[in-house]
């Protein structure tokens, strides 16, 4: 079965937008193109747009993931590089997770120091205002 770009956005969740530029990029070296140049997805043309989804989800770049494409269409002597590719996209997961983590931590606090300047009627965080505390006095007396 073959599906149009907007069934494609509409079994996957990428915009047909999107869908369009990746296929400009060269993310789709299969895609078949009828007469008028309508792209039309294969089933497996479909997972691999879930696949480059989840690449780009990573972070990985265009090229990266194009390059990715063309280790996999040489196939299984390629395997190694394609895991280590994968390797490396998990580590960089995995370090914006503990950044975030900590990004979290940050708005945690300042929430609570929110909440106590609202229920204060102060505006402790506005650097026009008479009552302003730095950032650093204001999580020292909370935190410390």
């Amino acid at each position: 079965m073959a599906y149009t770009i907007i069934e494609v956005e509409r079994k996957t969740g990428v915009s047909s937008h999107t869908l369009r530029f990746w296929a400009k990029k060269g993310l789709f070296p299969f895609v078949q193109k009828d007469n008028n140049k309508v792209k039309y997805f294969s089933k497996s043309d479909v997972e691999w747009v879930g696949w480059i989804n989840w690449l780009r989800k990573s972070q990985m770049d265009i090229p990266s993931i194009r390059h990715y494409i063309q280790l996999a269409n040489q196939g299984e002597d390629t395997a190694k590089e394609r895991r280590d590719m994968i390797a490396r996209q998990k580590e960089i997961v995995e370090d914006n997770i503990e950044e975030l983590k900590s990004v979290l931590e940050v708005l945690s606090k300042k929430l609570v120091i929110y909440d106590d300047m609202l229920s204060k009627n102060i505006d402790g965080f506005n650097p026009q205002s008479s009552q302003y505390t730095s950032c650093d006095k204001i999580h020292k007396e909370k935190y410390e």
